[in-house]
């Protein structure tokens, strides 16, 4: 009887596979005294100052529910934090809606627009999320390679694959710095993207949940660009180490808004009044927290990459986030699943493989920086023995 009522599922939906993070990080944490370098977690908790207004929330009752699109404080405080870091005009009250993370953001986005035979185009390697959308709603994910772009999207290569697919392209997925490799793009190469997608009649879902933690440059919204074409994901769960508050934000047109919030409605009604007050207190008076964090965050970054170059790995130039794609040495025959199966096995160090990020297995595995200090020295030193042991 449960598998006859199995069949009466989506057949999309039988067809997903589950987050290989997810399922890679569960096998792995089984081994005794293995050091994580896994999931995308903030390594710092929740500032003090944000904590006390969630609970001060609760004790002065704010219990009930909110607006659909989520409290006006943080709609309104949304609104000046882009203005203020991005130059993004985004009114409150009609295009912005408060999401469950920035993942219900991009869930929202993709299925309001996506169904059978569509086409979203998205530069690859790229965090697993988008594809399993697209496959849910029977679209076809078209991962546009950028290994020999230096892992940037070029707007040569964007132009072919808009021209080769034409009507049949919704959105362009756009993720920067990007998960897994770091990257990011300077203002001159978004304008430039920008300045070919004008003339396509598509969405760039723009998903820039890690725009606070960019090293050594400036970010940019394309949404400054292309505003009648954006769809804006952010958040505070990585810039204010919030991840398990769940607050994250879509803005763009305002017709467009308007239709998403039927569906936001329908799949969440809102988000915790808590969680938005919170939120709102970080986004007024966290600027401070952001600089802490990203300043040790690149700290981090700059111990691993150099501990990486001594023991002979080689690896993506990273400008943001708080990840290192690494290139799994070359006379390993295996995939990237192997490869981090022996990691974990041999030198007791989780990584994530590359499988995890694109259609065709990438030889490479990600290591997360945010860490400990102390896991992560460990973590250098269980990889150099373990290239030096064999």
């Amino acid at each position: 009887m449960e598998n006859e009522l199995l069949s009466l599922l989506d057949k999309n939906l039988l067809e997903v596979e589950p987050s290989l993070i997810r399922k890679f990080d569960d096998e792995i944490s089984k081994i005794p005294g293995i050091v994580k370098l896994t999931l995308g977690e903030p390594y710092f908790n929740t500032p003090d100052h944000i904590k006390m207004a969630g609970i001060k929330a609760i004790i002065d009752n704010q219990t009930h529910y909110a607006p659909n699109r989520g409290i006006a404080e943080l709609r309104e405080a949304i609104s000046e934090y882009l203005q203020c870091h991005y130059a993004v005009s985004y009114n409150p009250e009609n295009q912005i809606i408060v999401t469950n993370g920035a993942t219900e953001a991009i869930s929202t986005a993709m299925n309001s627009f996506l169904g059978q035979g569509d086409v979203v185009l998205c530069p690859s390697p790229a965090f697993g999320l988008y594809r399993n959308l697209a496959k849910i709603n029977g679209a076809k994910y078209i991962e546009i390679d950028t290994e020999n772009d230096n892992y940037k999207l070029t707007p040569e290569k964007l132009k072919s694959y808009l021209n080769k697919y034409q009507a049949s392209v919704k959105i362009l997925v756009l993720n920067y710095p990007n998960n897994p490799t770091g990257v990011s793009y300077s203002e001159i190469e978004i304008k430039e993207l920008a300045d070919v997608l004008k003339k396509y009649s598509i969405f760039v879902l723009s998903d820039e949940i890690y725009s606070e933690l960019v090293y050594q440059k400036k970010h940019v919204s394309i949404a400054y660009y292309l505003p009648e074409q954006t769809l804006l994901v952010n958040g505070v769960s990585k810039s204010y180490a919030m991840t398990g508050w769940r607050v994250g934000y879509l803005c763009g047109p305002r017709k467009i808004i308007t239709n998403l919030t039927k569906l936001h409605q329908a799949n969440v009604a809102t988000i915790g009044t808590i969680n938005m007050i919170a939120a709102t207190e970080g986004l007024i008076n966290g600027e401070n927290d952001i600089k802490k964090m990203r300043a040790e965050y690149e700290k981090k970054k700059k111990f691993v990459c150099e501990c990486l170059k001594k023991i002979g790995y080689s690896f993506i130039p990273a400008d943001g986030a708080f990840y290192v794609y690494v290139k799994i040495p070359h006379d390993f025959q295996g995939s990237s699943i192997d490869y981090a199966r022996v990691l974990a096995k041999k030198a007791h160090v989780a990584v994530i493989p590359g499988a995890a990020f694109a259609k065709e297995d990438q030889k490479y595995f990600r290591i997360s920086y945010a860490a400990s200090d102390d896991n992560l020295t460990s973590a250098m030193k269980r990889l150099e023995k373990f290239m030096k042991d064999g």
